[in-house]
C-alpha cells in the first residue's frame, strides 16, 4: 500500500534546505569552537604557570643560597608586576611567607592569605618534584600552581625553616579571558557575514544550475511512467542529475533483465533452503505438503508431497501439529513452539517456527515451516542440569572464578570444608586461602603451569577463617570461551587431613627405625639432601658424625639378638642426651648411627660432641640381669669442607670412622685427605676380600715352634697369606682387621682350617701339631667349634694334634663363656694357647679358671731383652707363673741366638721366629 505525501517543489526546497544547514552551522561552530578554545586557552595558561614556576625555582634556591631575601622579595616584586597574577608567594616548609605581591603577607602563615587552593595541596607540592596546577571556578576564575624549593642549610638558614620551602602563584584569568572571547566573537561575526553570503551564492546557482535540469528529468520520467522507453534523456554531466538521467536511460536494460534475475533469485532461496539447518517446508490449506528443502525429505523419504502429516507421523504428534496448522491459518499470525516425535524409531526434539502466506488479495493461501532440531541442545541443557547438581551437591570444595581471578561462586562443600561463607568471599581473590607454609615461589610455579599447561593439581595447605591450615588435594584449570580465549578458572578440591595424618603414620614407619625409634637410612639421606639445600641457600654449615659401636657383635653372639636389641635402644637413648632437639639422630642398620649437627661452631665443638658420645657409650650397660660393656668409635666431617654432597659425606665420614677404629677404637677422627687415601684401599681390601677365595688368590704359609729342650720341631703356626690380582700382595695386619669388620672373618677360618687339615697334617710326624688362630671376633659365638667339630669328623684331624691360639682380650670379655668353650675344646682333646700374653688383662684369677696348655709370649717383649731389663724381667715372670700353675709357655719373634739363649736360660719351653725359619710354603717345610 503506497502512502501519499505532501509534495513540494525542489526549487523551494532546496534554498530552504541550503538556509537550515547555514543555521546549522552556525550553531555547530558556536558549541563545538568556543569549548574547544576555552579548553586551549586553559591549557596555554597552565603550560606558561609551569614555565614561570620552574624559572622562579631556580632563582629562589639560588638567591636564598647566598642569603639574599631582599633579592627574592625583589625578584617576586617583578613578577608580581603582570596584572594576572594576584598573588605570588614564597614560603618555607612551615608555610611561613618570606616573600610576597602583593607586599605585606610576610612574615605571615599561609591560613592567613585569602586563597581558594586545596589547603592540602601545598604539603602534596612539598613531596613532588615538578609543579602541581590547580584550576579554580567557584567564587572566583583562578589558576593556581605550586612547585617546591631546596632551602639552604648552615648560617645563612638560621631564619628559615625546614630543608623544602614552596612557590605559589595565582592567575587571574577573567582578563585574559575576556579578551579571548571578545576576539572570538569577532571571528564567529566574520564567519558568519561569510557564510551568509555562500548561502545566497549556493541559492542563485541552484535556481540557475538545478531548476532547469530537473525540468528535464521530470518530463523523461512522465514518458517512462507511459511506457514509452525507447526515447533517451537529453541529458548528460557527471553531478547526481547527469547520473540520475545516465539511470533512467539504462531503466529500459534493467526491466528487460528483470526476469532473468528473478530466476536466479528463485536458485539462491532454492540454495538457502537446501543448506540451511533446519527443515523448511509448505503446505496447502488442505494440509498437503507442496514444498520441502533437502532436510526434510532426508527426515521423511524421499516421496512426502502430496502427503498429509498423518501419513507421516502418529496420531498423537500429528493431532498435535495439526492445531498449530489450524492456529496459524486462524490468527493469520506466526506460531511458535517445542514438540517431540520419532523418525525412524529415534525421538527428536524440535522447534518450530509456523508462519502463513498470503496470496495478491491478503487471504492465507499455504502456511510455510521451520522445524530446528533441538535434541543436542535439550541434551547440553540436561548436562547443564546435571553439572548444577553436581556442584550443588558434590563432596569435594568447588570455586569458579572470572579471568581477573576473582571468585564468581561457590558451593555448600566449599563453605563446610574451608569455614569461609558464600557471601563472605564472592568477589575476593582466593588468595585469602593461602597459607604461610608455601612461598611465593610456589605459587608462582602453580598459577605458572594453570597458564602455560591450563591445569595444575597437587597438595597444598590452605587457611581457614581462624588461621589453622589443612591439608587439601587440590585441581585447577583454566575456562575457555569459543575463540580460545580463558574467561575464568574453576579449582576442585578435597580436606586431606585424615589421609595426610595416615600418611605421615606411614611415614613415620618408613622413615623411623622401628627398634630405636630413631630416623632410619632413608629418612637420613632427605634429611642430609634438605641440611645440604638449606646450607647452600643460606650459606651455612653442617657436621656429620658416624657412630661405629665397639663390640656390639660380641653382645649379640654371647647374649643373643633380644640382648642386642636392647642394647641398641639403651645406646640411642644416651645419643639422644647428647644432642640437641635440632639435631638430627639416625640408625643406619646395625650398631651404626649418625649424627646430623647444625649449625657447628668450629671442630672444637665437633670434638666435644664426639668426647661425650665416647664416654657415655663406655659406660656399663644394664642389659636384664647381665652388664656390658662397650665402647663407640666416631668419624667427624663437616660441610663443605670435606664433601660437597651426602656421597662424599658419607665415604669420608666412613673413612675417619675406621681410622678411629684403626686407633684403638674408643676414639674419634677427624676426615682428612691422606685418610680418604687409606679408606680408599681398605674399601679396596674389603672389596677384594669378597673375591678372593673364589679367585683362590689366598695361600697358607707354615712357621715351624720348636722345642727348645731338644731341639726338634715341635708344630708349626698356620698363618694365611693374600696375593690379590688387583692389589698385589697385602699384608696380614691389613685385611685380617678388615675381615674382621665386614665378618668374612669366618669364611677365611673356616677355608684355612680345613686347607691345613688337608695339605699339612699328612706331612707332620708323630707328635707334632698345628696351631690355628681363632679371631676375637669370631670367639664369642660358637660356630667355630662346630667348625672344629666337622674338621674332625669330616677330615679326619686327630684332635690332640690341633692347638687353638686365643687373645688374651678375647677371653676376659666373657669369662664364663670362654671357659664353657674351652671346656669344650678340652673334651674334644684341642689344646688352647693364649696368643700375645702379656699384651692385655694378665692375671693369676683368669688363668686358675681357663683350661689353657700354653702361654704364647708376645714378640715385643723379645724383641728387647738383650738390653731392656723391664722386658727381661717380665719375660722371667710370666715363665715363673707358667710353670707355677702347669702351663708351657711359647715364645714369638725369636730372631738372634743371644734371645734364644736367654730364653732357654729361664727354660722357656717353645720359640718360634725368623731365628729358626721364616713362615714357608707346604712344599718348603721340613717336618
Amino acid at each position: 500500500m503506497i502512502r501519499h505525501f505532501p509534495l513540494f517543489s525542489l526549487r523551494r526546497s532546496i534554498p530552504l534546505l541550503i538556509l537550515a544547514c547555514v543555521l546549522l552551522l552556525l550553531l555547530g561552530s558556536h558549541l563545538v569552537l568556543k569549548p574547544y578554545i576555552t579548553r586551549l586557552f586553559y591549557q596555554t595558561a597552565e603550560t606558561n604557570l609551569a614555565y614561570t614556576l620552574n624559572r622562579l625555582q631556580g632563582g629562589m634556591e639560588y638567591l636564598l643560597s647566598r642569603d639574599d631575601l631582599e633579592g627574592v622579595r625583589r625578584e617576586i616584586a617583578a613578577t608580581g608586576v603582570h596584572e594576572e597574577i594576584r598573588h605570588l608567594l614564597v614560603m618555607d616548609e612551615a608555610m611561613i611567607i618570606l616573600a610576597a605581591t602583593p607586599a605585606g603577607f610576610e612574615g605571615q602563615h599561609l591560613d592567613q592569605v585569602s586563597l581558594h587552593v586545596d589547603r592540602r595541596l601545598p604539603f602534596q607540592a612539598l613531596q613532588e618534584q615538578g609543579a602541581i596546577i590547580q584550576l579554580v571556578t567557584r567564587d572566583e576564575h583562578s589558576l593556581y600552581g605550586l612547585i617546591s624549593i631546596q632551602l639552604p642549610d648552615g648560617e645563612y638558614s638560621s631564619h628559615l625553616q625546614g630543608d623544602s620551602g614552596l612557590i605559589l602563584l595565582e592567575l587571574d584569568l577573567n582578563h585574559a579571558a575576556q579578551q579571548g572571547w571578545y576576539h572570538l566573537e569577532s571571528v564567529f561575526l566574520w564567519v558568519s557575514f561569510a557564510i551568509g553570503v555562500l548561502a545566497i551564492l549556493l541559492w542563485v546557482w541552484s535556481e540557475w544550475f538545478i531548476g532547469r535540469r530537473l525540468g528535464v528529468i521530470t518530463e523523461a520520467v512522465n514518458r517512462i511512467r507511459e511506457g514509452h522507453l525507447d526515447q533517451p534523456i537529453p541529458l548528460s554531466g557527471r553531478d547526481e542529475l547527469g547520473v540520475i538521467a545516465a539511470a533512467l536511460n539504462h531503466m529500459q536494460v534493467s526491466l528487460r533483465s528483470s526476469r532473468d534475475e528473478l530466476l536466479r533469485t528463485h536458485e539462491q532461496m532454492d540454495s538457502i533452503l537446501r543448506h540451511i539447518p533446519s527443515m523448511v517446508y509448505i503446505k496447502n490449506l488442505q494440509g498437503h505438503y507442496t514444498l520441502g528443502n533437502r532436510h526434510f525429505y532426508n527426515y521423511f523419504g524421499s516421496d512426502p508431497l502430496g502427503k498429509q502429516v498423518f501419513d507421516l507421523l502418529e496420531p498423537p504428534y500429528a493431532a498435535e501439529i495439526q492445531y498449530y496448522d489450524d492456529e496459524v491459518v486462524r490468527t493469520r499470525r506466526p506460531q511458535q513452539f517445542e514438540i517431540s516425535f520419532p523418525i525412524s524409531g529415534v525421538m527428536h526434539s524440535w522447534f518450530m517456527v509456523k508462519f502463513p502466506l498470503f496470496d495478491d488479495r491478503g487471504e492465507p493461501e499455504a502456511i510455510c515451516s521451520v522445524a530446528t532440531n533441538v535434541t543436542e541442545q535439550e541434551r547440553n541443557a540436561y548436562m547443564l542440569n546435571v553439572s548444577k547438581r553436581i556442584f550443588e551437591h558434590a563432596a569435594e570444595g568447588i570455586m569458579i572464578t572470572d579471568a581477573q581471578n576473582r571468585v564468581v561462586d561457590v558451593n555448600p562443600s566449599f563453605e563446610r570444608i574451608s569455614g569461609f561463607q558464600r557471601k563472605a568471599v564472592l568477589g575476593r581473590d582466593p588468595a585469602f586461602l593461602k597459607s604461610d607454609l608455601h612461598d611465593s615461589d610456589f605459587y608462582q610455579s602453580l598459577w605458572q603451569q594453570v597458564t602455560t599447561e591450563g591445569s595444575w593439581k597437587g597438595e597444598l595447605w590452605n587457611k581457614r577463617p581462624d588461621g589453622t591450615a589443612y591439608p587439601v588435594r587440590l585441581s585447577i584449570s583454566g575456562i575457555r570461551d569459543r575463540h580460545g580465549m580463558i574467561s575464568g578458572y574453576f579449582g576442585i578440591f578435597e580436606d586431606v587431613s585424615e589421609e595426610y595424618q595416615a600418611r605421615t603414620r606411614l611415614r613415620k614407619l618408613a622413615y623411623r627405625d622401628s627398634l630405636t625409634g630413631l630416623f632410619n637410612r632413608l629418612a637420613f639421606k632427605e634429611k642430609v639432601h634438605e641440611f645440604l639445600a638449606r646450607a647452600r641457600r643460606y650459606h651455612e654449615n653442617f657436621a656429620l658424625l658416624f657412630v661405629d659401636l665397639d663390640l656390639f657383635k660380641d653382645v649379640n653372639d654371647s647374649f643373643g639378638h633380644e640382648a642386642g636389641d636392647l642394647l641398641l635402644k639403651q645406646v640411642a637413648d644416651r645419643i639422644l642426651s647428647q644432642v640437641r632437639d635440632s639435631d638430627i639422630v639416625s640408625r643406619l642398620g646395625g650398631d651404626e648411627f649418625t649424627l646430623l649437627i647444625s649449625p657447628v661452631e668450629n671442630d672444637i665443638a665437633l670434638a666435644s660432641i664426639a668426647e661425650n658420645l665416647i664416654d657415655v657409650l663406655s659406660q656399663p650397660f644394664q642389659l636384664n640381669d647381665v652388664e656390658v660393656t662397650i665402647g663407640c668409635s666416631v668419624g667427624v666431617v663437616s660441610y663443605p669442607r670435606d664433601g660437597e654432597n651426602l656421597d662424599q659425606l658419607m665415604r669420608h665420614a666412613d673413612a675417619a670412622m675406621y681410622h678411629a677404629k684403626a686407633m684403638g677404637r674408643g676414639c674419634y677422627a677427624f676426615f682428612d685427605v691422606e685418610l680418604d687415601q687409606r679408606n680408599h684401599r681398605l674399601m679396596q681390601i674389603k672389596h677384594g676380600l669378597r673375591q678372593a677365595l673364589a679367585r683362590d688368590e689366598m695361600h697358607l704359609v707354615y712357621q715351624p715352634e720348636i722345642n727348645l729342650q731338644t731341639g726338634q720341631v715341635f708344630g708349626f703356626e698356620v698363618l694365611m697369606r693374600w696375593h690379590s690380582d688387583e692389589l698385589g700382595w697385602v699384608s696380614p695386619a691389613e685385611f685380617i682387621p678388615v675381615a674382621e669388620e665386614s665378618d668374612s672373618i669366618a669364611d677365611l677360618t673356616r677355608w684355612m682350617l680345613i686347607k691345613a687339615c688337608r695339605e699339612l697334617l699328612p706331612r707332620l710326624e708323630t707328635g707334632m701339631q698345628m696351631a690355628v688362630n681363632i679371631s676375637p671376633r669370631q670367639f664369642g659365638g660358637d660356630r667355630w667349634l662346630a667348625l672344629i667339630r666337622q674338621c674332625i669328623d669330616e677330615e679326619g684331624l686327630d684332635p690332640t694334634r690341633l692347638c687353638i691360639e686365643i687373645t688374651e682380650g678375647a677371653l676376659i670379655r666373657d669369662m664364663d663363656q670362654a671357659v664353657v668353650q674351652l671346656s669344650e675344646l678340652r673334651k674334644l682333646g684341642v689344646s688352647v694357647a693364649i696368643d700375645d700374653f702379656g699384651t692385655g688383662y694378665s692375671s693369676l684369677s683368669y688363668l686358675k679358671r681357663l683350661p689353657i696348655d700354653y702361654l704364647k709370649i708376645d714378640r715385643t717383649f723379645v724383641a728387647d731383652i738383650e738390653q731392656d731389663q723391664d722386658d727381661q724381667a717380665i719375660i722371667r715372670a710370666i715363665i715363673n707363673l707358667a710353670d707355677s700353675l702347669g702351663i708351657s709357655v711359647i715364645a714369638e719373634g725369636v730372631e738372634s741366638e743371644a734371645q734364644l739363649d736367654f730364653l732357654k736360660s729361664l727354660d722357656c719351653d717353645i720359640a718360634q721366629g725368623y731365628f729358626f725359619a721364616h713362615p714357608q710354603a707346604i712344599d718348603k717345610i721340613k717336618c
